[in-house]
């Protein structure tokens, strides 16, 4: 009489099942950032506006993107907010010397800038860029 016994380990199974779903977490995480970008892509060419990507050191210019972060300053030290703006291509640093806070401004915010673009080290970077936030017609 032959006994039946399971082709890998109990602990090999776990393993396996594992890394089955994080392979599918991976893949529905692309899928998600590709959608975005794409959206972001079809919005930007609808206003009118340049990729990040595009920008170049001392040009002037009108972004338009989501808030990927933002940094609020202590109560001691340097008032600077920091902003990130992504776009799907790539992302350039706001700042704003002198605020502690913007209303209205939040992360997930679809925004669109304009100034100056300069490089600051290895990353983009416009100061007191003038805003409009944009509500998205649903």
């Amino acid at each position: 009489m032959s006994r039946w016994r399971p082709l890998v380990s109990e602990e090999r199974s776990f393993r396996i099942t594992r890394a089955f779903f994080a392979l599918l977490e991976r893949l529905n995480t692309d899928t998600r950032q590709r959608d975005e970008a794409r959206d972001e892509e079809q919005t930007r060419k609808r206003r009118g506006t340049i990729a990040i990507c595009d920008v170049r050191d001392r040009e002037r210019v009108t972004l338009f993107g989501s808030l990927l972060s933002m940094t609020f300053p202590s109560q001691v030290g340097e008032r600077v907010l920091v902003a990130t703006l992504y776009d799907g291509t790539a992302s350039i640093e706001l700042r704003w010397p002198g605020r502690r806070s913007i209303p209205g401004l939040h992360v997930g915010e679809h925004i669109e800038v304009e100034g100056t673009a300069g490089m600051q080290g290895d990353h983009l970077v416009i100061f007191n860029p003038l805003y409009r936030i944009i509500v998205e017609n649903t």
